[in-house]
């Protein structure tokens, strides 16, 4: 009797013990696989991210000019003006631009000769020259900027060049190339239009066969080619020139003086009368020194600012 109450008991131990495995087998089971579903959810998250980002990255570059809009009050009108040709300050971006996307879907590269304007169409072509060592080349704007101080922002690479890096302000002219613009408005116009995208079907070539390979050439194949464009900087007379501010629309000469005493430098300044208001003439200035004074003449109310050179 007591051998069969022992074979019982282990009995019911070796069912009991094979009980709580299996319970705890299938814990690990269910927390496998709820690992896995879990896992599963996430990489489907992942690739629904990866392609909105593709899908946002597949948005074509548009021609673009937009409405009138303003800075601090002061108003721009955006236009196509083949003739446009203007003096101002130049100033660089760098890396905090890197890779950010335009108003019309370019992006802003700080290694590429590329500009922010803010009132050239997008894209346009323009020959910007460094008025302080005659330097110039051609670059695409292709962005707007909003400092009313400067008439245009350009690359890193193009300060570099231009030879203005390390001031980070320079006094540029900005002449429309025409002919290059206008092709920019026809490559960026047809990207868009609904057949672009539908191209015709190859067709038929002659067979070429190629023999006498060299083995250099077969090497080539094995090798990332990068073809770089030519960079072409031309040299232009430097003439001297001073720098002067003309600010329009003061409603009488005390008021000039009032603001002229305020500033922490003195100034030589003379006044003309324009209707019934003044004008306020202040210069030679120093380009940095100018680029402030636009800023806090804008800042007191008087919006109409204009950079002479004499």
């Amino acid at each position: 009797m007591i051998k069969y109450l022992i074979s019982c008991l282990l009995i019911i131990q070796i069912f009991s013990c094979k009980q709580i495995e299996d319970d705890k087998i299938s814990i690990k089971i269910n927390n496998s696989v709820q690992k896995i579903e879990e896992k599963i959810s996430n990489i489907k998250k992942d690739n629904n991210n990866i392609k909105n980002i593709d899908n946002n990255s597949n948005e074509t570059i548009y021609y673009y000019i937009g409405e009138q809009y303003f800075i601090e009050g002061v108003k721009y009108l955006p236009q196509e003006d083949y003739n446009y040709s203007e003096i101002g300050l130049a100033t660089f971006y760098g890396k905090e631009l890197h890779n950010t996307k335009t108003v019309n879907n370019d992006i802003n590269k700080v290694t590429e000769l590329l500009g922010r304007h803010k009132t050239l169409p997008l894209p346009s072509m323009v020959k910007i020259t460094n008025l302080d060592n005659g330097l110039s080349l051609n670059i695409k704007i292709i962005d707007r900027h909003n400092d009313n101080s400067t008439l245009v922002q350009v690359s890193r690479k193009v300060a570099q060049l231009l030879g203005f890096y390390k001031d980070k302000i320079a006094t540029v002219k900005i002449e429309i190339l025409s002919d290059s613009s206008k092709q920019w408005k026809k490559v960026t116009t047809s990207l868009n239009e609904p057949e672009f995208d539908k191209t015709i079907s190859s067709a038929p070539t002659e067979i070429v066969s190629i023999s006498n390979i060299d083995d250099n050439d077969l090497k080539l194949k094995s090798q990332k080619i990068i073809d770089l464009e030519p960079i072409e900087i031309n040299y232009n007379e430097v003439k001297e020139y001073e720098l002067f501010l003309k600010i329009y629309n003061f409603d009488n000469y005390n008021t000039i003086k009032n603001l002229i005493n305020s500033l922490d430098d003195s100034f030589n300044y003379t006044s003309e009368k324009n209707g019934s208001n003044y004008d306020l003439i202040l210069g030679p200035i120093d380009k940095k020194q100018l680029n402030n004074l636009v800023s806090y003449f804008i800042s007191k109310g008087y919006k109409e600012t204009e950079i002479l050179l004499n």
